[in-house]
């Protein structure tokens, strides 16, 4: 059987349509490519020639709409202008030259240009001198041309383009300049913008971001300018890894955990992308990072980086690289080193559950809310033999008055990463002491039950006929402050109890089965707890009235849930509003009564 072979067909247009919608974000990258171009020639002819220095000078035209983008590089020959120009995914880049010292490699990036423009032209002179100059004239519709250039050239390559339509800003100087600096602001080549007889030097020397001999000073005004933030600090990292060097600034304000994570990533100088979730580490979630690699490898687009087993090995340098600034400012700036802990405290918080390194670092400078305010690590361990936690923030809300009165210093852990935190702490400090706290905790540690006094132990008997139908009982205690007529408390089996009684009670086909799951144990019971020093349960344990009696301690334990940020079903609801307008009409008879005319 014969085997014929045949050669795929390229449609230039759909080509062009995949790269404009699919592979590349904005059209403006055509000038990332033409910068990038530039730079290669320049780098090959350098190579050639160590004391080279090269120059790019793009022209915009004032009359009509055209720019050229000029380099005194390598150049092309003929052979390879057939070579590298015309042949889709071909790259020019030279075999006997380190593949690292280029930025692009895939063929594809003069293909961007047809994204803005119908035409490309190019115009190029190899360095070697038996070769004369070539234009070369490729069409979106995949045909090109080539012819020779009689007139003197210098070696370098021109790319001449002029503007579909729709693109016309993006060839104006203004909009030119910007993008120029955008993409190109870190280059180590002389890029001047030149209209008509106006010449601006853009970029020259290393950016001060990469220049070692910086001061924090000039790295804060250059972090406020490329972001329009005042930073809090700033500090240089790098990576032997993907051969990275950058600086990272710590944001002056909280940021949310969805917040868009915005930064400065070029690849060997030339700006690719903003976002790297990929290399960064979450600590970069509150730093805005700058860097340059000059070894991870770029995917097609160049607008990302490629997720390999050298980026994981530079995340973890990065993290190394945080670190040491940390640990660096506990030695030599703590204030700045609080000011950032308590600025990104949540973070800090989710970092060191994970990284017993960093809790070690700044365990001390971290703020947790407590019963008492807003209290540091060090605070809470200097001032108390055993620290409390709880959670739930609805347990933190129902005892944490009732632990001060008790002298307990109770932390609210119901946030993110707290409860993970603070199991971490115990096993890092042992002779730390610090103690898991429940609602039921805190009633057992107060005063003893009343049982020898017959007038409350009469108002808990009646309290517990009208807490029935709520499925709470009644306790007299005595506790501080005494301002607190009544707790409710409450554990979540308890809560769940509750609940599973409300749905027994309630008309349903399910009504016997449910009782099953009730827990009888008696502390699972929620519970109702009376302060016998108020004012107020004093004088109830004297009322008579039976209905008056039943209204207050119906409002008390309604009043009670929500003190406490229980949720309240609509049948206590309904026995709230009932009890208050019995008392108003009660209130109502009475001032009748004593003022009848």
């Amino acid at each position: 059987m014969e085997n014929n072979s045949y050669l795929f067909q390229v449609n230039l247009k759909g080509m062009i349509e995949l790269l404009s919608e699919h592979i590349y974000s904005s059209p403006n990258v055509f000038v990332r490519e033409l910068l990038q171009n530039g730079i290669d020639a320049i780098t090959a002819r350098r190579s050639i020639d160590e004391s080279f220095a090269g120059e790019i000078n793009v022209y915009v035209n004032n009359k009509h709409p055209e720019i050229i983008f000029a380099d005194n590089g390598i150049g092309l020959s003929e052979e390879e202008v057939h070579k590298f120009l015309s042949v889709i995914g071909q790259s020019s880049k030279r075999d006997d030259i380190l593949e690292k010292d280029y930025i692009g490699k895939f063929g594809i990036g003069l293909l961007s240009c047809f994204v803005v423009s119908n035409e490309i032209i190019v115009e190029t002179r190899s360095l070697y001198k038996r070769h004369k100059g070539i234009r070369w004239r490729g069409k979106a519709d995949g045909t090109y041309t080539i012819e020779h250039i009689e007139e003197e050239m210098t070696p370098g390559t021109k790319i001449i383009l002029h503007p579909k339509k729709e693109w016309k800003l993006l060839f104006e100087k203004e909009e030119l300049r910007k993008n120029i600096l955008y993409f190109g602001g870190a280059l180590p080549t002389k890029i001047n913008l030149v209209a008509g007889d106006d010449s601006e030097l853009l970029i020259k020397g290393l950016p001060v971001w990469l220049n070692p001999d910086s001061s924090k000073e000039e790295l804060l005004e250059y972090g406020k300018q490329a972001f329009s933030i005042n930073f809090l600090d700033v500090f240089r990292m790098s990576s032997a890894t993907g051969e990275i060097e950058g600086v990272g600034f710590i944001m002056p304000y909280k940021i949310q955990f969805t917040g868009s994570k915005e930064h400065k990533i070029y690849l060997k100088r030339m700006f690719l992308c903003e976002q790297a979730g990929n290399l960064f580490p979450e600590w970069a979630s509150f730093v805005k990072c700058v860097i340059n690699t000059n070894a991870l490898k770029p995917t097609a687009s160049r607008e990302s980086l490629m997720d390999n087993e050298d980026l994981k090995n530079a995340k973890k340098e990065l993290n190394s690289a945080f670190k040491e600034y940390l640990r660096l400012l506990s030695i030599t700036n703590t204030d700045i080193l609080e000011a950032i802990i308590n600025t990104h405290h949540l973070y800090i918080k989710a970092l060191a559950a994970e990284d017993a390194e960093l809790l070690k670092l700044f365990v001390d400078y971290i703020p947790f809310e407590t019963n008492k305010g807003m209290l540091n690590f060090k605070s809470l361990k200097t001032y108390n033999d055993e620290i409390f936690y709880t959670p739930s923030m609805d347990d933190f809300r129902q005892i944490r008055r009732i632990a001060g009165s008790q002298g307990k210093t109770v932390i609210n852990a119901a946030y993110s990463f707290e409860s993970d935190l603070i199991r971490k702490i115990s096993i890092v400090f042992p002779n730390v002491v610090i103690t898991k706290i429940t609602p039921q905790d805190i009633l057992s540690n107060l005063g003893e039950t009343v049982t020898n006094d017959q007038k409350f132990m009469a108002f808990e008997e009646k309290a517990n006929k009208v807490l029935k139908s709520c499925y709470c009982k009644a306790q007299i205690k005595k506790f501080e402050p005494e301002d607190t007529p009544a707790i409710y408390v409450a554990n979540d089996e308890a809560l769940n109890n509750k609940n599973i009684s409300n749905l027994a009670n309630a008309s349903n086909p399910f009504a016997s089965t449910l009782h099953g799951f009730i827990k009888k144990k008696e502390e699972l019971t929620p519970t109702l707890c009376f302060n016998k020093d108020n004012v107020l349960i004093n004088d109830l344990t004297d009322l008579d009235d039976d209905t008056m009696f039943e209204a207050v301690i119906n409002i008390l334990y309604v009043q009670s849930l929500m003190l406490g940020n229980y949720p309240v079903n609509k049948k206590e609801m309904i026995i709230f509003n009932e009890s208050i307008y019995k008392l108003l009409i009660m209130g109502m008879n009475n001032f009748s009564q004593k003022f009848e005319f």
